[in-house]
């Protein structure tokens, strides 16, 4: 019979796993969290440390930038034009967070205009100028 504790096993038994989240349990009563909350904190933890690996990167961040929402074809109420515009936002600061992309390379994304565009506003001081009597 193989050695129950050789560390090539694969599945841990369910007492490893009931005292991982009964530790997680005590962590978040005294920080005063979720063990959701340190759940996430540890998924996010450990995707931003595989990321700096140069073989991981581009395989993580093409997956991640797939997730993005979408934008529909035609928004029906301003209600669903607010939803969209939150998701990206969300989707954004965690892309940030995951240092999966840069702020330029967001930017750049979410913008109409290319950033090598130069902005021209024509007629400005026409349609800003105080009408004189």
């Amino acid at each position: 019979m193989p050695n129950q504790l050789a560390k090539s096993k694969r599945r841990q038994s369910l007492a490893e796993h009931a005292a991982v989240l009964a530790a997680l349990a005590e962590i978040a009563r005294r920080e005063d969290t979720t063990v959701m909350a340190l759940l996430r904190e540890g998924a996010r933890d450990v995707v931003k440390r595989r990321a700096t690996v140069p073989g991981q990167t581009e395989a993580l961040r093409a997956l991640v930038w797939r997730m993005a929402p979408r934008m529909p074809a035609r928004f029906k109420t301003p209600a669903q034009v607010s939803r969209f515009k939150r998701a990206q936002r969300e989707f954004d600061q965690v892309v940030l967070d995951l240092q999966l992309a840069t702020p330029q390379a967001i930017q750049n994304r979410n913008s109409l205009v290319s950033s090598r565009q130069a902005v021209r506003l024509i007629d400005f001081d026409r349609a800003h100028a105080a009408t004189a009597f």
